[in-house]
């Protein structure tokens, strides 16, 4: 019996395994600092999030893979390293660019905030090269109102961006709001 498990094992480890589809990402490094006075911004989250593309009749849907996420160091630097990544999907494939996103209280958030520069294609960053992003400082509390909920897809698990969750719960008491009531996030 347990010889039958493992040759039926075998055989669907081998019919399966020609269905991985696998994609290297390279690192991602950089500076955030403040856009009016050009200082390091010390302890902004960086959340790097990849996503597979599913493709049938109708398009390609795409869905969560994995993430990574980081803070900036006292010169606002930061680096998320390269990484592999596996599926076994049949008829899928790998996003080319990983959503970044990039918050520090107070701050508007990259990409989504109008004046986050520069901006790249698909809200992501050109990987291996060292990138200055610029966050304007925002001072009404209005415009922090606007600007706090700066989360990952919906379909990110809260344990792969637990350091941005942390600050936009900071955000949410800094500009008044109760921090164990969290808005809902909304897929982007």
């Amino acid at each position: 019996m347990k010889d039958h498990v493992i040759r039926i094992l075998l055989i669907m480890l081998i019919t399966t395994a020609g269905c991985a589809v696998t994609e290297r990402y390279d690192q991602y490094l950089g500076k955030v600092v403040d856009a009016e006075t050009k200082q390091p911004l010390e302890g902004a989250a960086v959340v790097v999030v990849y996503n597979t593309q599913h493709w049938g009749l109708a398009g390609s849907v795409t869905y969560y893979a994995d993430a990574q996420e980081t803070v900036t160091d006292k010169n606002g630097e930061f680096r998320i390293p390269s990484i592999r990544l596996y599926t076994l999907q049949i008829l899928s494939g790998w996003e080319q660019h990983p959503r970044v996103t990039i918050f520090k209280p107070g701050y508007g958030c990259y990409p989504t905030h109008k004046y986050a520069a520069p901006k790249f294609e698909y809200g992501s960053l050109p990987p291996n090269q060292y990138v200055t992003i610029e966050l304007s400082k925002l001072i009404t509390k209005e415009e922090r109102l606007q600007n706090y909920g700066c989360y990952p897809s919906e379909s990110v698990p809260e344990v792969k961006y637990e350091k941005l969750f942390h600050l936009i719960q900071q955000e949410r008491e800094d500009i008044g709001l109760d921090p164990s009531r969290s808005p809902q996030r909304s897929a982007k």
